[in-house]
């Protein structure tokens, strides 16, 4: 979101008029104001008509916690519907998800109905995708790239897609 304000939320509006129904957003985007004003825009019964989706970076229980109550307060909505692990590109992130406590919290804000699903996202490589399924939660989502050039390189669709698929992810 950049520019004008009201232009935003009228774009974002006619989408959903028009049958966009599946939202995605990030707590960094523009420092925040990404989720704000989609906040504003889901006003007035727009909320119920998507699939709110948004992205965090908390590593740590108490890091992952603030981000949910900051995106909750932010997009003006007391559940989020889709609530990823954003850009897990090194192992470190796995390792810290898994040891520092957010897993956990992202369990518990599922459990407490403050999220529908949890998931996890990147772009770097699938062997970290690997790490993240090899721990024992069941994942509801995963986000990750897919392009006729992804068999070429470290491959997703190759390496991670049958597991969701078998996973039912």
């Amino acid at each position: 979101a950049g520019g004008n304000e009201e232009e935003t939320i009228s774009i974002i509006r006619e989408g959903i008029d028009e049958g966009i129904n599946f939202l995605d957003n990030a707590w960094e985007y523009n420092r925040g104001y990404a989720e704000e004003v989609m906040g504003r825009a889901l006003r007035d019964g727009y909320r119920d008509k998507v699939v709110l989706m948004t992205k965090h970076h908390g590593r740590d229980r108490g890091t992952a916690m603030q981000h949910l109550e900051d995106s909750l307060r932010r997009l003006q909505t007391d559940v989020i519907d889709v609530w990823q692990f954003h850009e897990i590109i090194r192992e470190s992130d796995v390792r810290r998800i898994f040891s520092e406590g957010a897993i956990e919290a992202a369990l518990e804000a599922k459990e407490q109905g403050k999220v529908r699903y949890v998931g996890f996202t990147g772009h770097r490589d699938p062997a970290f995708f690997r790490m993240m399924l090899e721990h024992d939660v069941e994942w509801d989502t995963v986000q990750m790239p897919m392009n006729p050039l992804d068999p070429h390189h470290v491959s997703f669709e190759e390496e991670i897609l049958p597991i969701l698929v078998e996973r039912g992810i």
